[in-house]
């Protein structure tokens, strides 16, 4: 049986991959800002906008080590 304040947590190991997947994906946010910033939301499509979401969470899961579901 698990402890009760290790049961949510995630390896150390798959920690730093899920971390390592999710970086890129910061970038492409950092660029979807300096776009909305300069050029508006006109240039930013549903595809970039999607992936970034998704790796922000990823490194928010990386960085908490929580379990979402």
């Amino acid at each position: 049986m698990q402890n009760s304040e290790n049961k949510g947590k995630l390896p150390l190991n798959l920690r730093i991959l899920i971390g390592l997947a999710g970086l890129p994906s910061l970038i492409l946010a950092y660029m979807l800002l300096l776009t909305i910033v300069e050029q508006g939301v006109q240039g930013i499509s549903a595809f970039e906008l999607v992936y970034s979401v998704v790796g922000v969470f990823a490194l928010y899961i990386a960085i908490t080590g929580k379990r979402p579901f």
